[in-house]
Parts: C-alpha cells; sequence; structure tokens
C-alpha cells in the first residue's frame, strides 16, 4: 500500500489550546516497569523513549496509580512527591527525542483489580474478606488524590492526563449502574458521576487555563451484569444511554479529548483487546468510537482496538479518520511490537506488526515486566525463561 494511502494519520491536529503533529496514539499500556517505589526505572526511561523516537501525535504514559497501596502490578508506577523528579527526567527525555508530540499521563487507582500482594479494595460491596469496602471518606481522600496526582504531572511538565474510566479499576466501578451504594457516591446516575465532575472541577480551579490537557479513556460497554453501557444494576444487555450521558458531562465540563475503549481484561478479555481468534471484534470499538464522534461533541476521539488487524490497521485507521468517524486512532500492543511505528509508516519502511499472540499479556499476568516476545530480545529471553523456570 503506497505511503499517500494513509495521508490522513500525518495530519496535524488539535487538542485543546496543543496540537498534535499526527493522528497516531501509542495508548497506554502497563507494563510494570517501575522501581520498587513505583518510581521511574531506567527500563521506564528506555521504553518511553524509544516511543518519542517514533514520532507519535500522542504518547500515553502507562496506568500511573495515585496510590502506592492498591497496585494491578507489583512493580507500577506511582506518582507522588518522591517519585515526582523520576517524571520531571521521563518528560524531559521525552520532550528532547521528540519535541512535537504530545505526552500524556494516565492516573489510576486499581480497586478491586488490585493484586493479591497490595490492597485490594471496592467502591461497591463485596462479600469477600480479601477485599476492603471503602468508606466514604476514604472514597474523598482518593479523589483528593487523583487531583493532587494531576498537579504533580503538571509539575513534571507532561501536556495532559487520562483519568482512567475503564477497565475495571476503581473509577469505572464508581460509574457503573451495579453502584448502588446508598452515600453519596453511588445510587442514582448523579451520585456515581460525582467523583468524576468533582475531581474535574477541582482540577480545573487548581491548573487554571494553562493548556493542560484533560480526558479521559472509557469503557462504553463491558460485557458484564451491571458493568458500563447497561440500563440497570442487573442488566447486562448493551444499552449506551447513561454512557452517552458521560460523553456530554465530559463535553459540558470542557475536557480536550475522550479514549474510547471496552471490554474488561481477565473477564471480557477478547472484546477488550480482540486476538486472532476473535479479530472481527474490532468492529465493536469502530462503532462505539462513531456513536461517540456523531454526537457533534467538541471532544477529540480516540479510536481503540486497531492493532488487531497488523498490515490493514493504518487503511482502517486513515478510512475512519477520512470519513470523520474519529480523529485518532489508538495502538497499544502494536506499540510495543514496533515503538517507531508512525516514523516507519510515514517512510515506507518495513514495520514489526502485533501478531495479536497475546505474549504480552502473559507476561502481565505472571507479574513481571512487560513487552512484545516476538521481537524484543529482552522480552523474548524472559517469555523462554519463565516457561522454562515452570516446567522444572
Amino acid at each position: 500500500m503506497p505511503v499517500e494511502s494513509y495521508e490522513a494519520l500525518f495530519v496535524p491536529c488539535p487538542v485543546g489550546q496543543r496540537t498534535a503533529p499526527n493522528r497516531l496514539v501509542a495508548q497506554p499500556m502497563e507494563c510494570g516497569n517501575g522501581t520498587a517505589g513505583g518510581g521511574v526505572s531506567e527500563l521506564t526511561l528506555k521504553r518511553y523513549s524509544n516511543l518519542a523516537d517514533g514520532h507519535w501525535g500522542i504518547v500515553f504514559v502507562e496506568a500511573v496509580s495515585i496510590t502506592d497501596t492498591s497496585l494491578a502490578h507489583r512493580n507500577g508506577l506511582v506518582i507522588n512527591r518522591k517519585n515526582l523528579d523520576g517524571y520531571k527526567r521521563l518528560v524531559e527525555a521525552l520532550k528532547k527525542n521528540d519535541p512535537d508530540s504530545l505526552f500524556m499521563v494516565q492516573l489510576t487507582h486499581s480497586g478491586i483489580r488490585s493484586g493479591a500482594f497490595s490492597r485490594v479494595t471496592s467502591a461497591c460491596p463485596v462479600d469477600r474478606d480479601d477485599i476492603h469496602y471503602l468508606s466514604s471518606d476514604e472514597i474523598e481522600h482518593i479523589r483528593q488524590r487523583f487531583v493532587e496526582g494531576t498537579v504533580m504531572v503538571a509539575e513534571a511538565g507532561a501536556d495532559g492526563v487520562d483519568l482512567k474510566l475503564c477497565h475495571g479499576y476503581l473509577t469505572t466501578e464508581l460509574i457503573r449502574p451495579a453502584n448502588i451504594r446508598s452515600d453519596h457516591w453511588g445510587g442514582d446516575f448523579e451520585n456515581r458521576i460525582t467523583f468524576f465532575q468533582q475531581t474535574i472541577k477541582e482540577i480545573q480551579e487548581r491548573l487554571g487555563h494553562t493548556g493542560f490537557l484533560l480526558g479521559s479513556r472509557i469503557s462504553m460497554y463491558e460485557g458484564i451484569r451491571g458493568g458500563c453501557g447497561t440500563g440497570g444494576p442487573d442488566e447486562i444487555i448493551e444499552d449506551l444511554t447513561e454512557m452517552k450521558l458521560i460523553v456530554e458531562r465530559m463535553d459540558e465540563m470542557e475536557l480536550d479529548y475522550i479514549n474510547v475503549s471496552a471490554g474488561l481484561p481477565g473477564i471480557t478479555t477478547e472484546m477488550f483487546a480482540p486476538n486472532k481468534s476473535s479479530k472481527s471484534l474490532f468492529l465493536n470499538h469502530f462503532r462505539y468510537a462513531k456513536t461517540v464522534k456523531e454526537m457533534n461533541t467538541s471532544l477529540k476521539v480516540i479510536g481503540s482496538a486497531y492493532s488487531v488487524l497488523k498490515e490493514q490497521g493504518p487503511v482502517y485507521a486513515a478510512d475512519n479518520i477520512d470519513k470523520a468517524f474519529v480523529d485518532f486512532a489508538g495502538f497499544g500492543r502494536q506499540s510495543m511490537a514496533d515503538p517507531l511505528y508512525p516514523k516507519k509508516l510515514q517512510a515506507g519502511k518495513k514495520i514489526n506488526f502485533c501478531t495479536a499472540c497475546m505474549g504480552c499479556g502473559r507476561l502481565y499476568e505472571k507479574e513481571t515486566t512487560v513487552g512484545c516476545v516476538i521481537y524484543n530480545e529482552y522480552y523474548k529471553n524472559l517469555s523462554h525463561k519463565l516457561k522454562a523456570d515452570h516446567q522444572k
């Protein structure tokens, strides 16, 4: 396919008061390569410096936790005052490699998806002794940590944040219809979005009109009873009514973008990240992104699930952008398979396409650092070692 076929991917696009140099997005991929305290390691610096060398339009720094007590990965990244200098060093390195790309940080609290090695919490009542049910005051404390975390990200020099509302993390629990808490954090729709709305409002008050970008990655439909994209706590059939209301609220709050996703890792995994046998599920992602785009908000829309399409990924991405179904095309696993993807694509060079082998997912499940086991020798050797150790 000639490079001219991808011209739409390399047209700059304004986002808030900033401009992305192209339409290709490196999605936040949780790789567990932080230091013991969640700080930026040399492996973290190498990973994101490689992405900067690829000249992506937007690069999201993976699921950075606002707490060090509840983590999804043993070596997950954490934002706090102790680690702040590391994030300043990270942003400085990225901007040195590529001053034009937008570098964003995704902030999260793992909640019920926290590993057993840390404190597993839930915003919704759970009949399990190993899960701590959060009190109203504890949720407020966590909300404040999101605000402080965002302020620190701004201090580090990043271009913006993504307040994670997807894939089953704490903030996702709060907005689900299944959140039937009796306090002001749950029950009806207005209560369930209180956390998100108050957090955004306070961040905007703290940062003012500096051009710092605000947005969120959301799961339009999770495929579980009472999950996002259903019509009630006992429903499982897709009903996007409330998710569209959340999109409208994001627009009313003057957020800059929305990163559209779906599914729930570990539960509806194929919906979240289509693989070889479930490839056609990419069409759901395209439909959700198009649905959001057709709402005609001021939000820039980032679509997902392009990695599974391999050589056809840029073809579909350019087509969706040309037809105004999305503003940006997001690549997760592909960004690990070939960090230089945008630069190679524009230059017509050979690309290491993601094979959807899910080897990166298996590394994640083993709570080790995560990367591509096909093209990256470090992770290929790590995968072989883990397999050999398991067979002993």
